[in-house]
């Protein structure tokens, strides 16, 4: 029994070693094969998730990371873009003119004249989107930044549970 576990190790051995010597590779030996093999595997890539939580005025919030700014964010699954106000957009380093607001936005306050800007970047925790549609609004039309469906249909998908909202990209 154990000349018979040693011949099968040794042609083992030889079946590692032979096609990386045939191969020009670097000879590498059984007990060499053995220990590369027991370096630690790579982690894999699971999905990305960002847990948010009913605040008290019943809405989803987060803190988010846009451009590298933070920005605090409600969650707005009404909302077709995220919106964000003038200020905010020049904390993030979006530059507008004032003929860039030709554009006009149906919002819970009514009709206002609005830009569409791009967000280079949103992180929210391990969460990462690039180039996010945005509407920017004047500062007295939106007074909190709303994360709407250009971010969120960008995802894998979101779900509520209770009172938390999960994110999973």
């Amino acid at each position: 029994m154990k000349s018979i576990l040693t011949t099968t190790g040794l042609i083992i051995g030889a079946a590692m070693v032979v096609p990386a010597v045939l191969q020009g590779e670097p000879e590498k030996t059984p007990a060499t094969s053995v220990l590369a093999s027991a370096k630690p595997a790579k982690q894999s890539r699971g999905p990305k998730t960002a847990i948010g939580y009913r605040n008290r005025g019943g809405q989803f919030d987060f803190n988010t990371s846009m451009n590298g700014s933070n920005v605090r964010v409600l969650v707005d699954t009404g909302a077709s873009s995220v919106a964000i106000n003038q200020s905010t957009a020049r904390r993030i380093g979006i530059k507008l003119s004032k003929s860039a607001f030709r554009y006009t936005a149906n919002t819970a306050n009514g009709r206002v004249k609005m830009a569409r800007a791009t967000i280079k970047e949103i992180r929210i925790g391990s969460i990462r989107v690039k180039g996010v549609e945005a509407a920017v609004l004047p500062d007295k039309s939106l007074d909190h930044t709303l994360l709407g469906m250009s971010f969120l249909n960008r995802l894998k998908k979101f779900e509520f549970q209770g009172n938390k909202l999960k994110l999973i990209q």
